[in-house]
């Protein structure tokens, strides 16, 4: 078992919080998504998918409907036990990421471009042809409704039909011949001829004055599913095929890579985490200036991202810059670095100025709709508030550079450089060190408390 690792779990039905062992919790799931009768090479392709899914989660993972209660031990039976042993420490990465392992039941002759259920592309989420999974009970699927239930459900109302019109079915129903007086003389049902004389009496009608129009909608479905990625049908047809579980996986998610990663340990919890800071200003930008010593906006910002790479680094995580000298980058490519490196988050860093005014303390701000950042703020403002820093909220922000990045992103504002007592706070080392420390400290709580 992968040592060290675990899986926090809220459980809102009985409102409590448990931690279980990443590889036990995998075992739970994987009775849970797929058929556990399934050839072991694909049940290993669904365990690597959950364990990958596992490792993206951050903070805690809201579970219901686990087949055995997450309080008592668990003992999986000697399939499962097999798998885990056999994928352990195993997950799919895309450049060097954990990837998003979406898993369907049964594509249905293809899977699906991520970018047509999800609105986003993302490279490792491509179509690909698929019969594997043609054997499926879901791969043909009829379903009917009547006309009422369709209009209640999707709320809508159908035109009344009208004895006298003749409505044709196309190939089903059709050359409907009526005299003046609305009574059917001839009708073509399928392939063969009726008069409306003919039709009544073999159906049993009270006339020959009679029209059509459904009374229910059959819709023929195939495959089950949003379709992206793993399909589980297929992935147990190519495992009875003599697959194994690294080639059904690589099948079904374009371009990726298997890894066994070495996971996040009490010293190194933010081990496999990238984050990208983004000091503000620097070169013929100063940004702000302090008006008792004279500090500058990027000296300060500069010297507060050294000093968090360097702890961000000591608890594990690849730390990226956007400048680590006194520099001018453009905002745009300070963007383009971003989304380039694509890393977990973007934390931009600057000061505030209001003149003439005693206000100070940490803002932080998020990009409307980032949930991720907006918690991720909420566990730093905890922190910077324990260490004594003034401190004042999380809020949305409009930033430029916000509508540019496309990661998760936080701007800091740590401090106003129009307060006396913030100024020199700011100018002195052990301040510095006390602030860095607690954006670090959040930075863990929010991956792992």
């Amino acid at each position: 078992m992968v040592a060290g690792y675990n899986i926090r779990c809220v459980d809102k039905e009985k409102g409590r919080e448990l931690v279980i062992p990443l590889e036990r919790m995998v075992g739970l799931l994987l009775k849970k998504e797929i058929d556990v009768n399934f050839h072991i090479e694909a049940l290993k392709a669904q365990a690597v998918a959950i364990r990958t899914n596992l490792l993206r989660i951050s903070g805690p993972m809201e579970v219901k409907d686990l087949d055995v209660d997450l309080d008592l031990e668990y003992e999986p039976n000697e399939r499962i036990r097999k798998v885990l042993e056999e994928t352990e420490g195993i997950i799919i990465t895309f450049n060097g990421k954990p990837i998003d392992a979406k898993y369907h039941v049964t594509c249905g002759g293809s899977t699906e471009n991520s970018e047509n259920v999800l609105k986003n592309s993302v490279t490792y989420l491509r179509r690909v042809l698929c019969d594997y999974c043609k054997d499926s009970p879901y791969w043909w699927k009829e379903k009917s409704f009547s006309v009422e239930e369709i209009e209640k459900i999707l709320k809508i109302k159908f035109p009344k039909m009208d004895v006298v019109e003749s409505p044709q079915i196309e190939g089903f129903m059709e050359n409907i011949e009526k005299d003046p007086y609305g009574r059917v003389k001839s009708i073509k049902i399928g392939n063969k001829e009726f008069t409306g004389l003919e039709l009544m009496e073999l159906l049993s009608l009270n006339s020959t004055r009679f029209s059509i129009y459904p009374s229910s909608i059959k819709f023929v479905s195939r495959g089950k599913g949003h379709g992206i990625g793993l399909c589980q049908y297929g992935a147990n047809k190519m495992a009875e095929e003599g697959y194994s579980y690294k080639e059904i996986l690589k099948y079904y998610y374009t371009g990726v890579e298997l890894e066994n990663l070495v996971m996040p340990s009490e010293d190194k919890p933010l081990y496999g985490k990238r984050i990208m800071l983004d000091p503000g200003h620097g070169g013929s930008d100063t940004g702000y200036k302090g008006d008792y010593l004279g500090l500058l906006e990027k000296d300060i910002t500069l010297s507060l991202g050294l000093k968090l790479k360097k702890k961000l680094e000591d608890l594990g995580a690849t730390v990226y810059m956007t400048r680590d000298e006194d520099k001018k980058i453009l905002t745009i490519k300070r963007i383009e670095q971003a989304n380039h490196i694509k890393p977990d988050f973007f934390i931009s860093l600057h000061l505030d100025y209001f003149p003439r005014s005693s206000v100070k303390g940490v803002d932080m701000f998020y990009f409307k709709g980032d949930e991720e950042s907006r918690a991720l703020g909420l566990c730093i403002l905890k922190r910077i508030k324990e260490e004594q820093i003034p401190a004042k909220s999380i809020k949305e922000g409009n930033f430029y550079i916000f509508r540019g990045v496309s990661v998760s992103s936080l701007l800091i504002e740590t401090g106003y450089l129009s307060s006396q007592e913030e100024e020199y706070s700011l100018n002195e080392e052990k301040y510095m060190e006390k602030l860095a420390n607690a954006i670090a400290k959040g930075i863990v709580d929010y991956f792992f408390y």
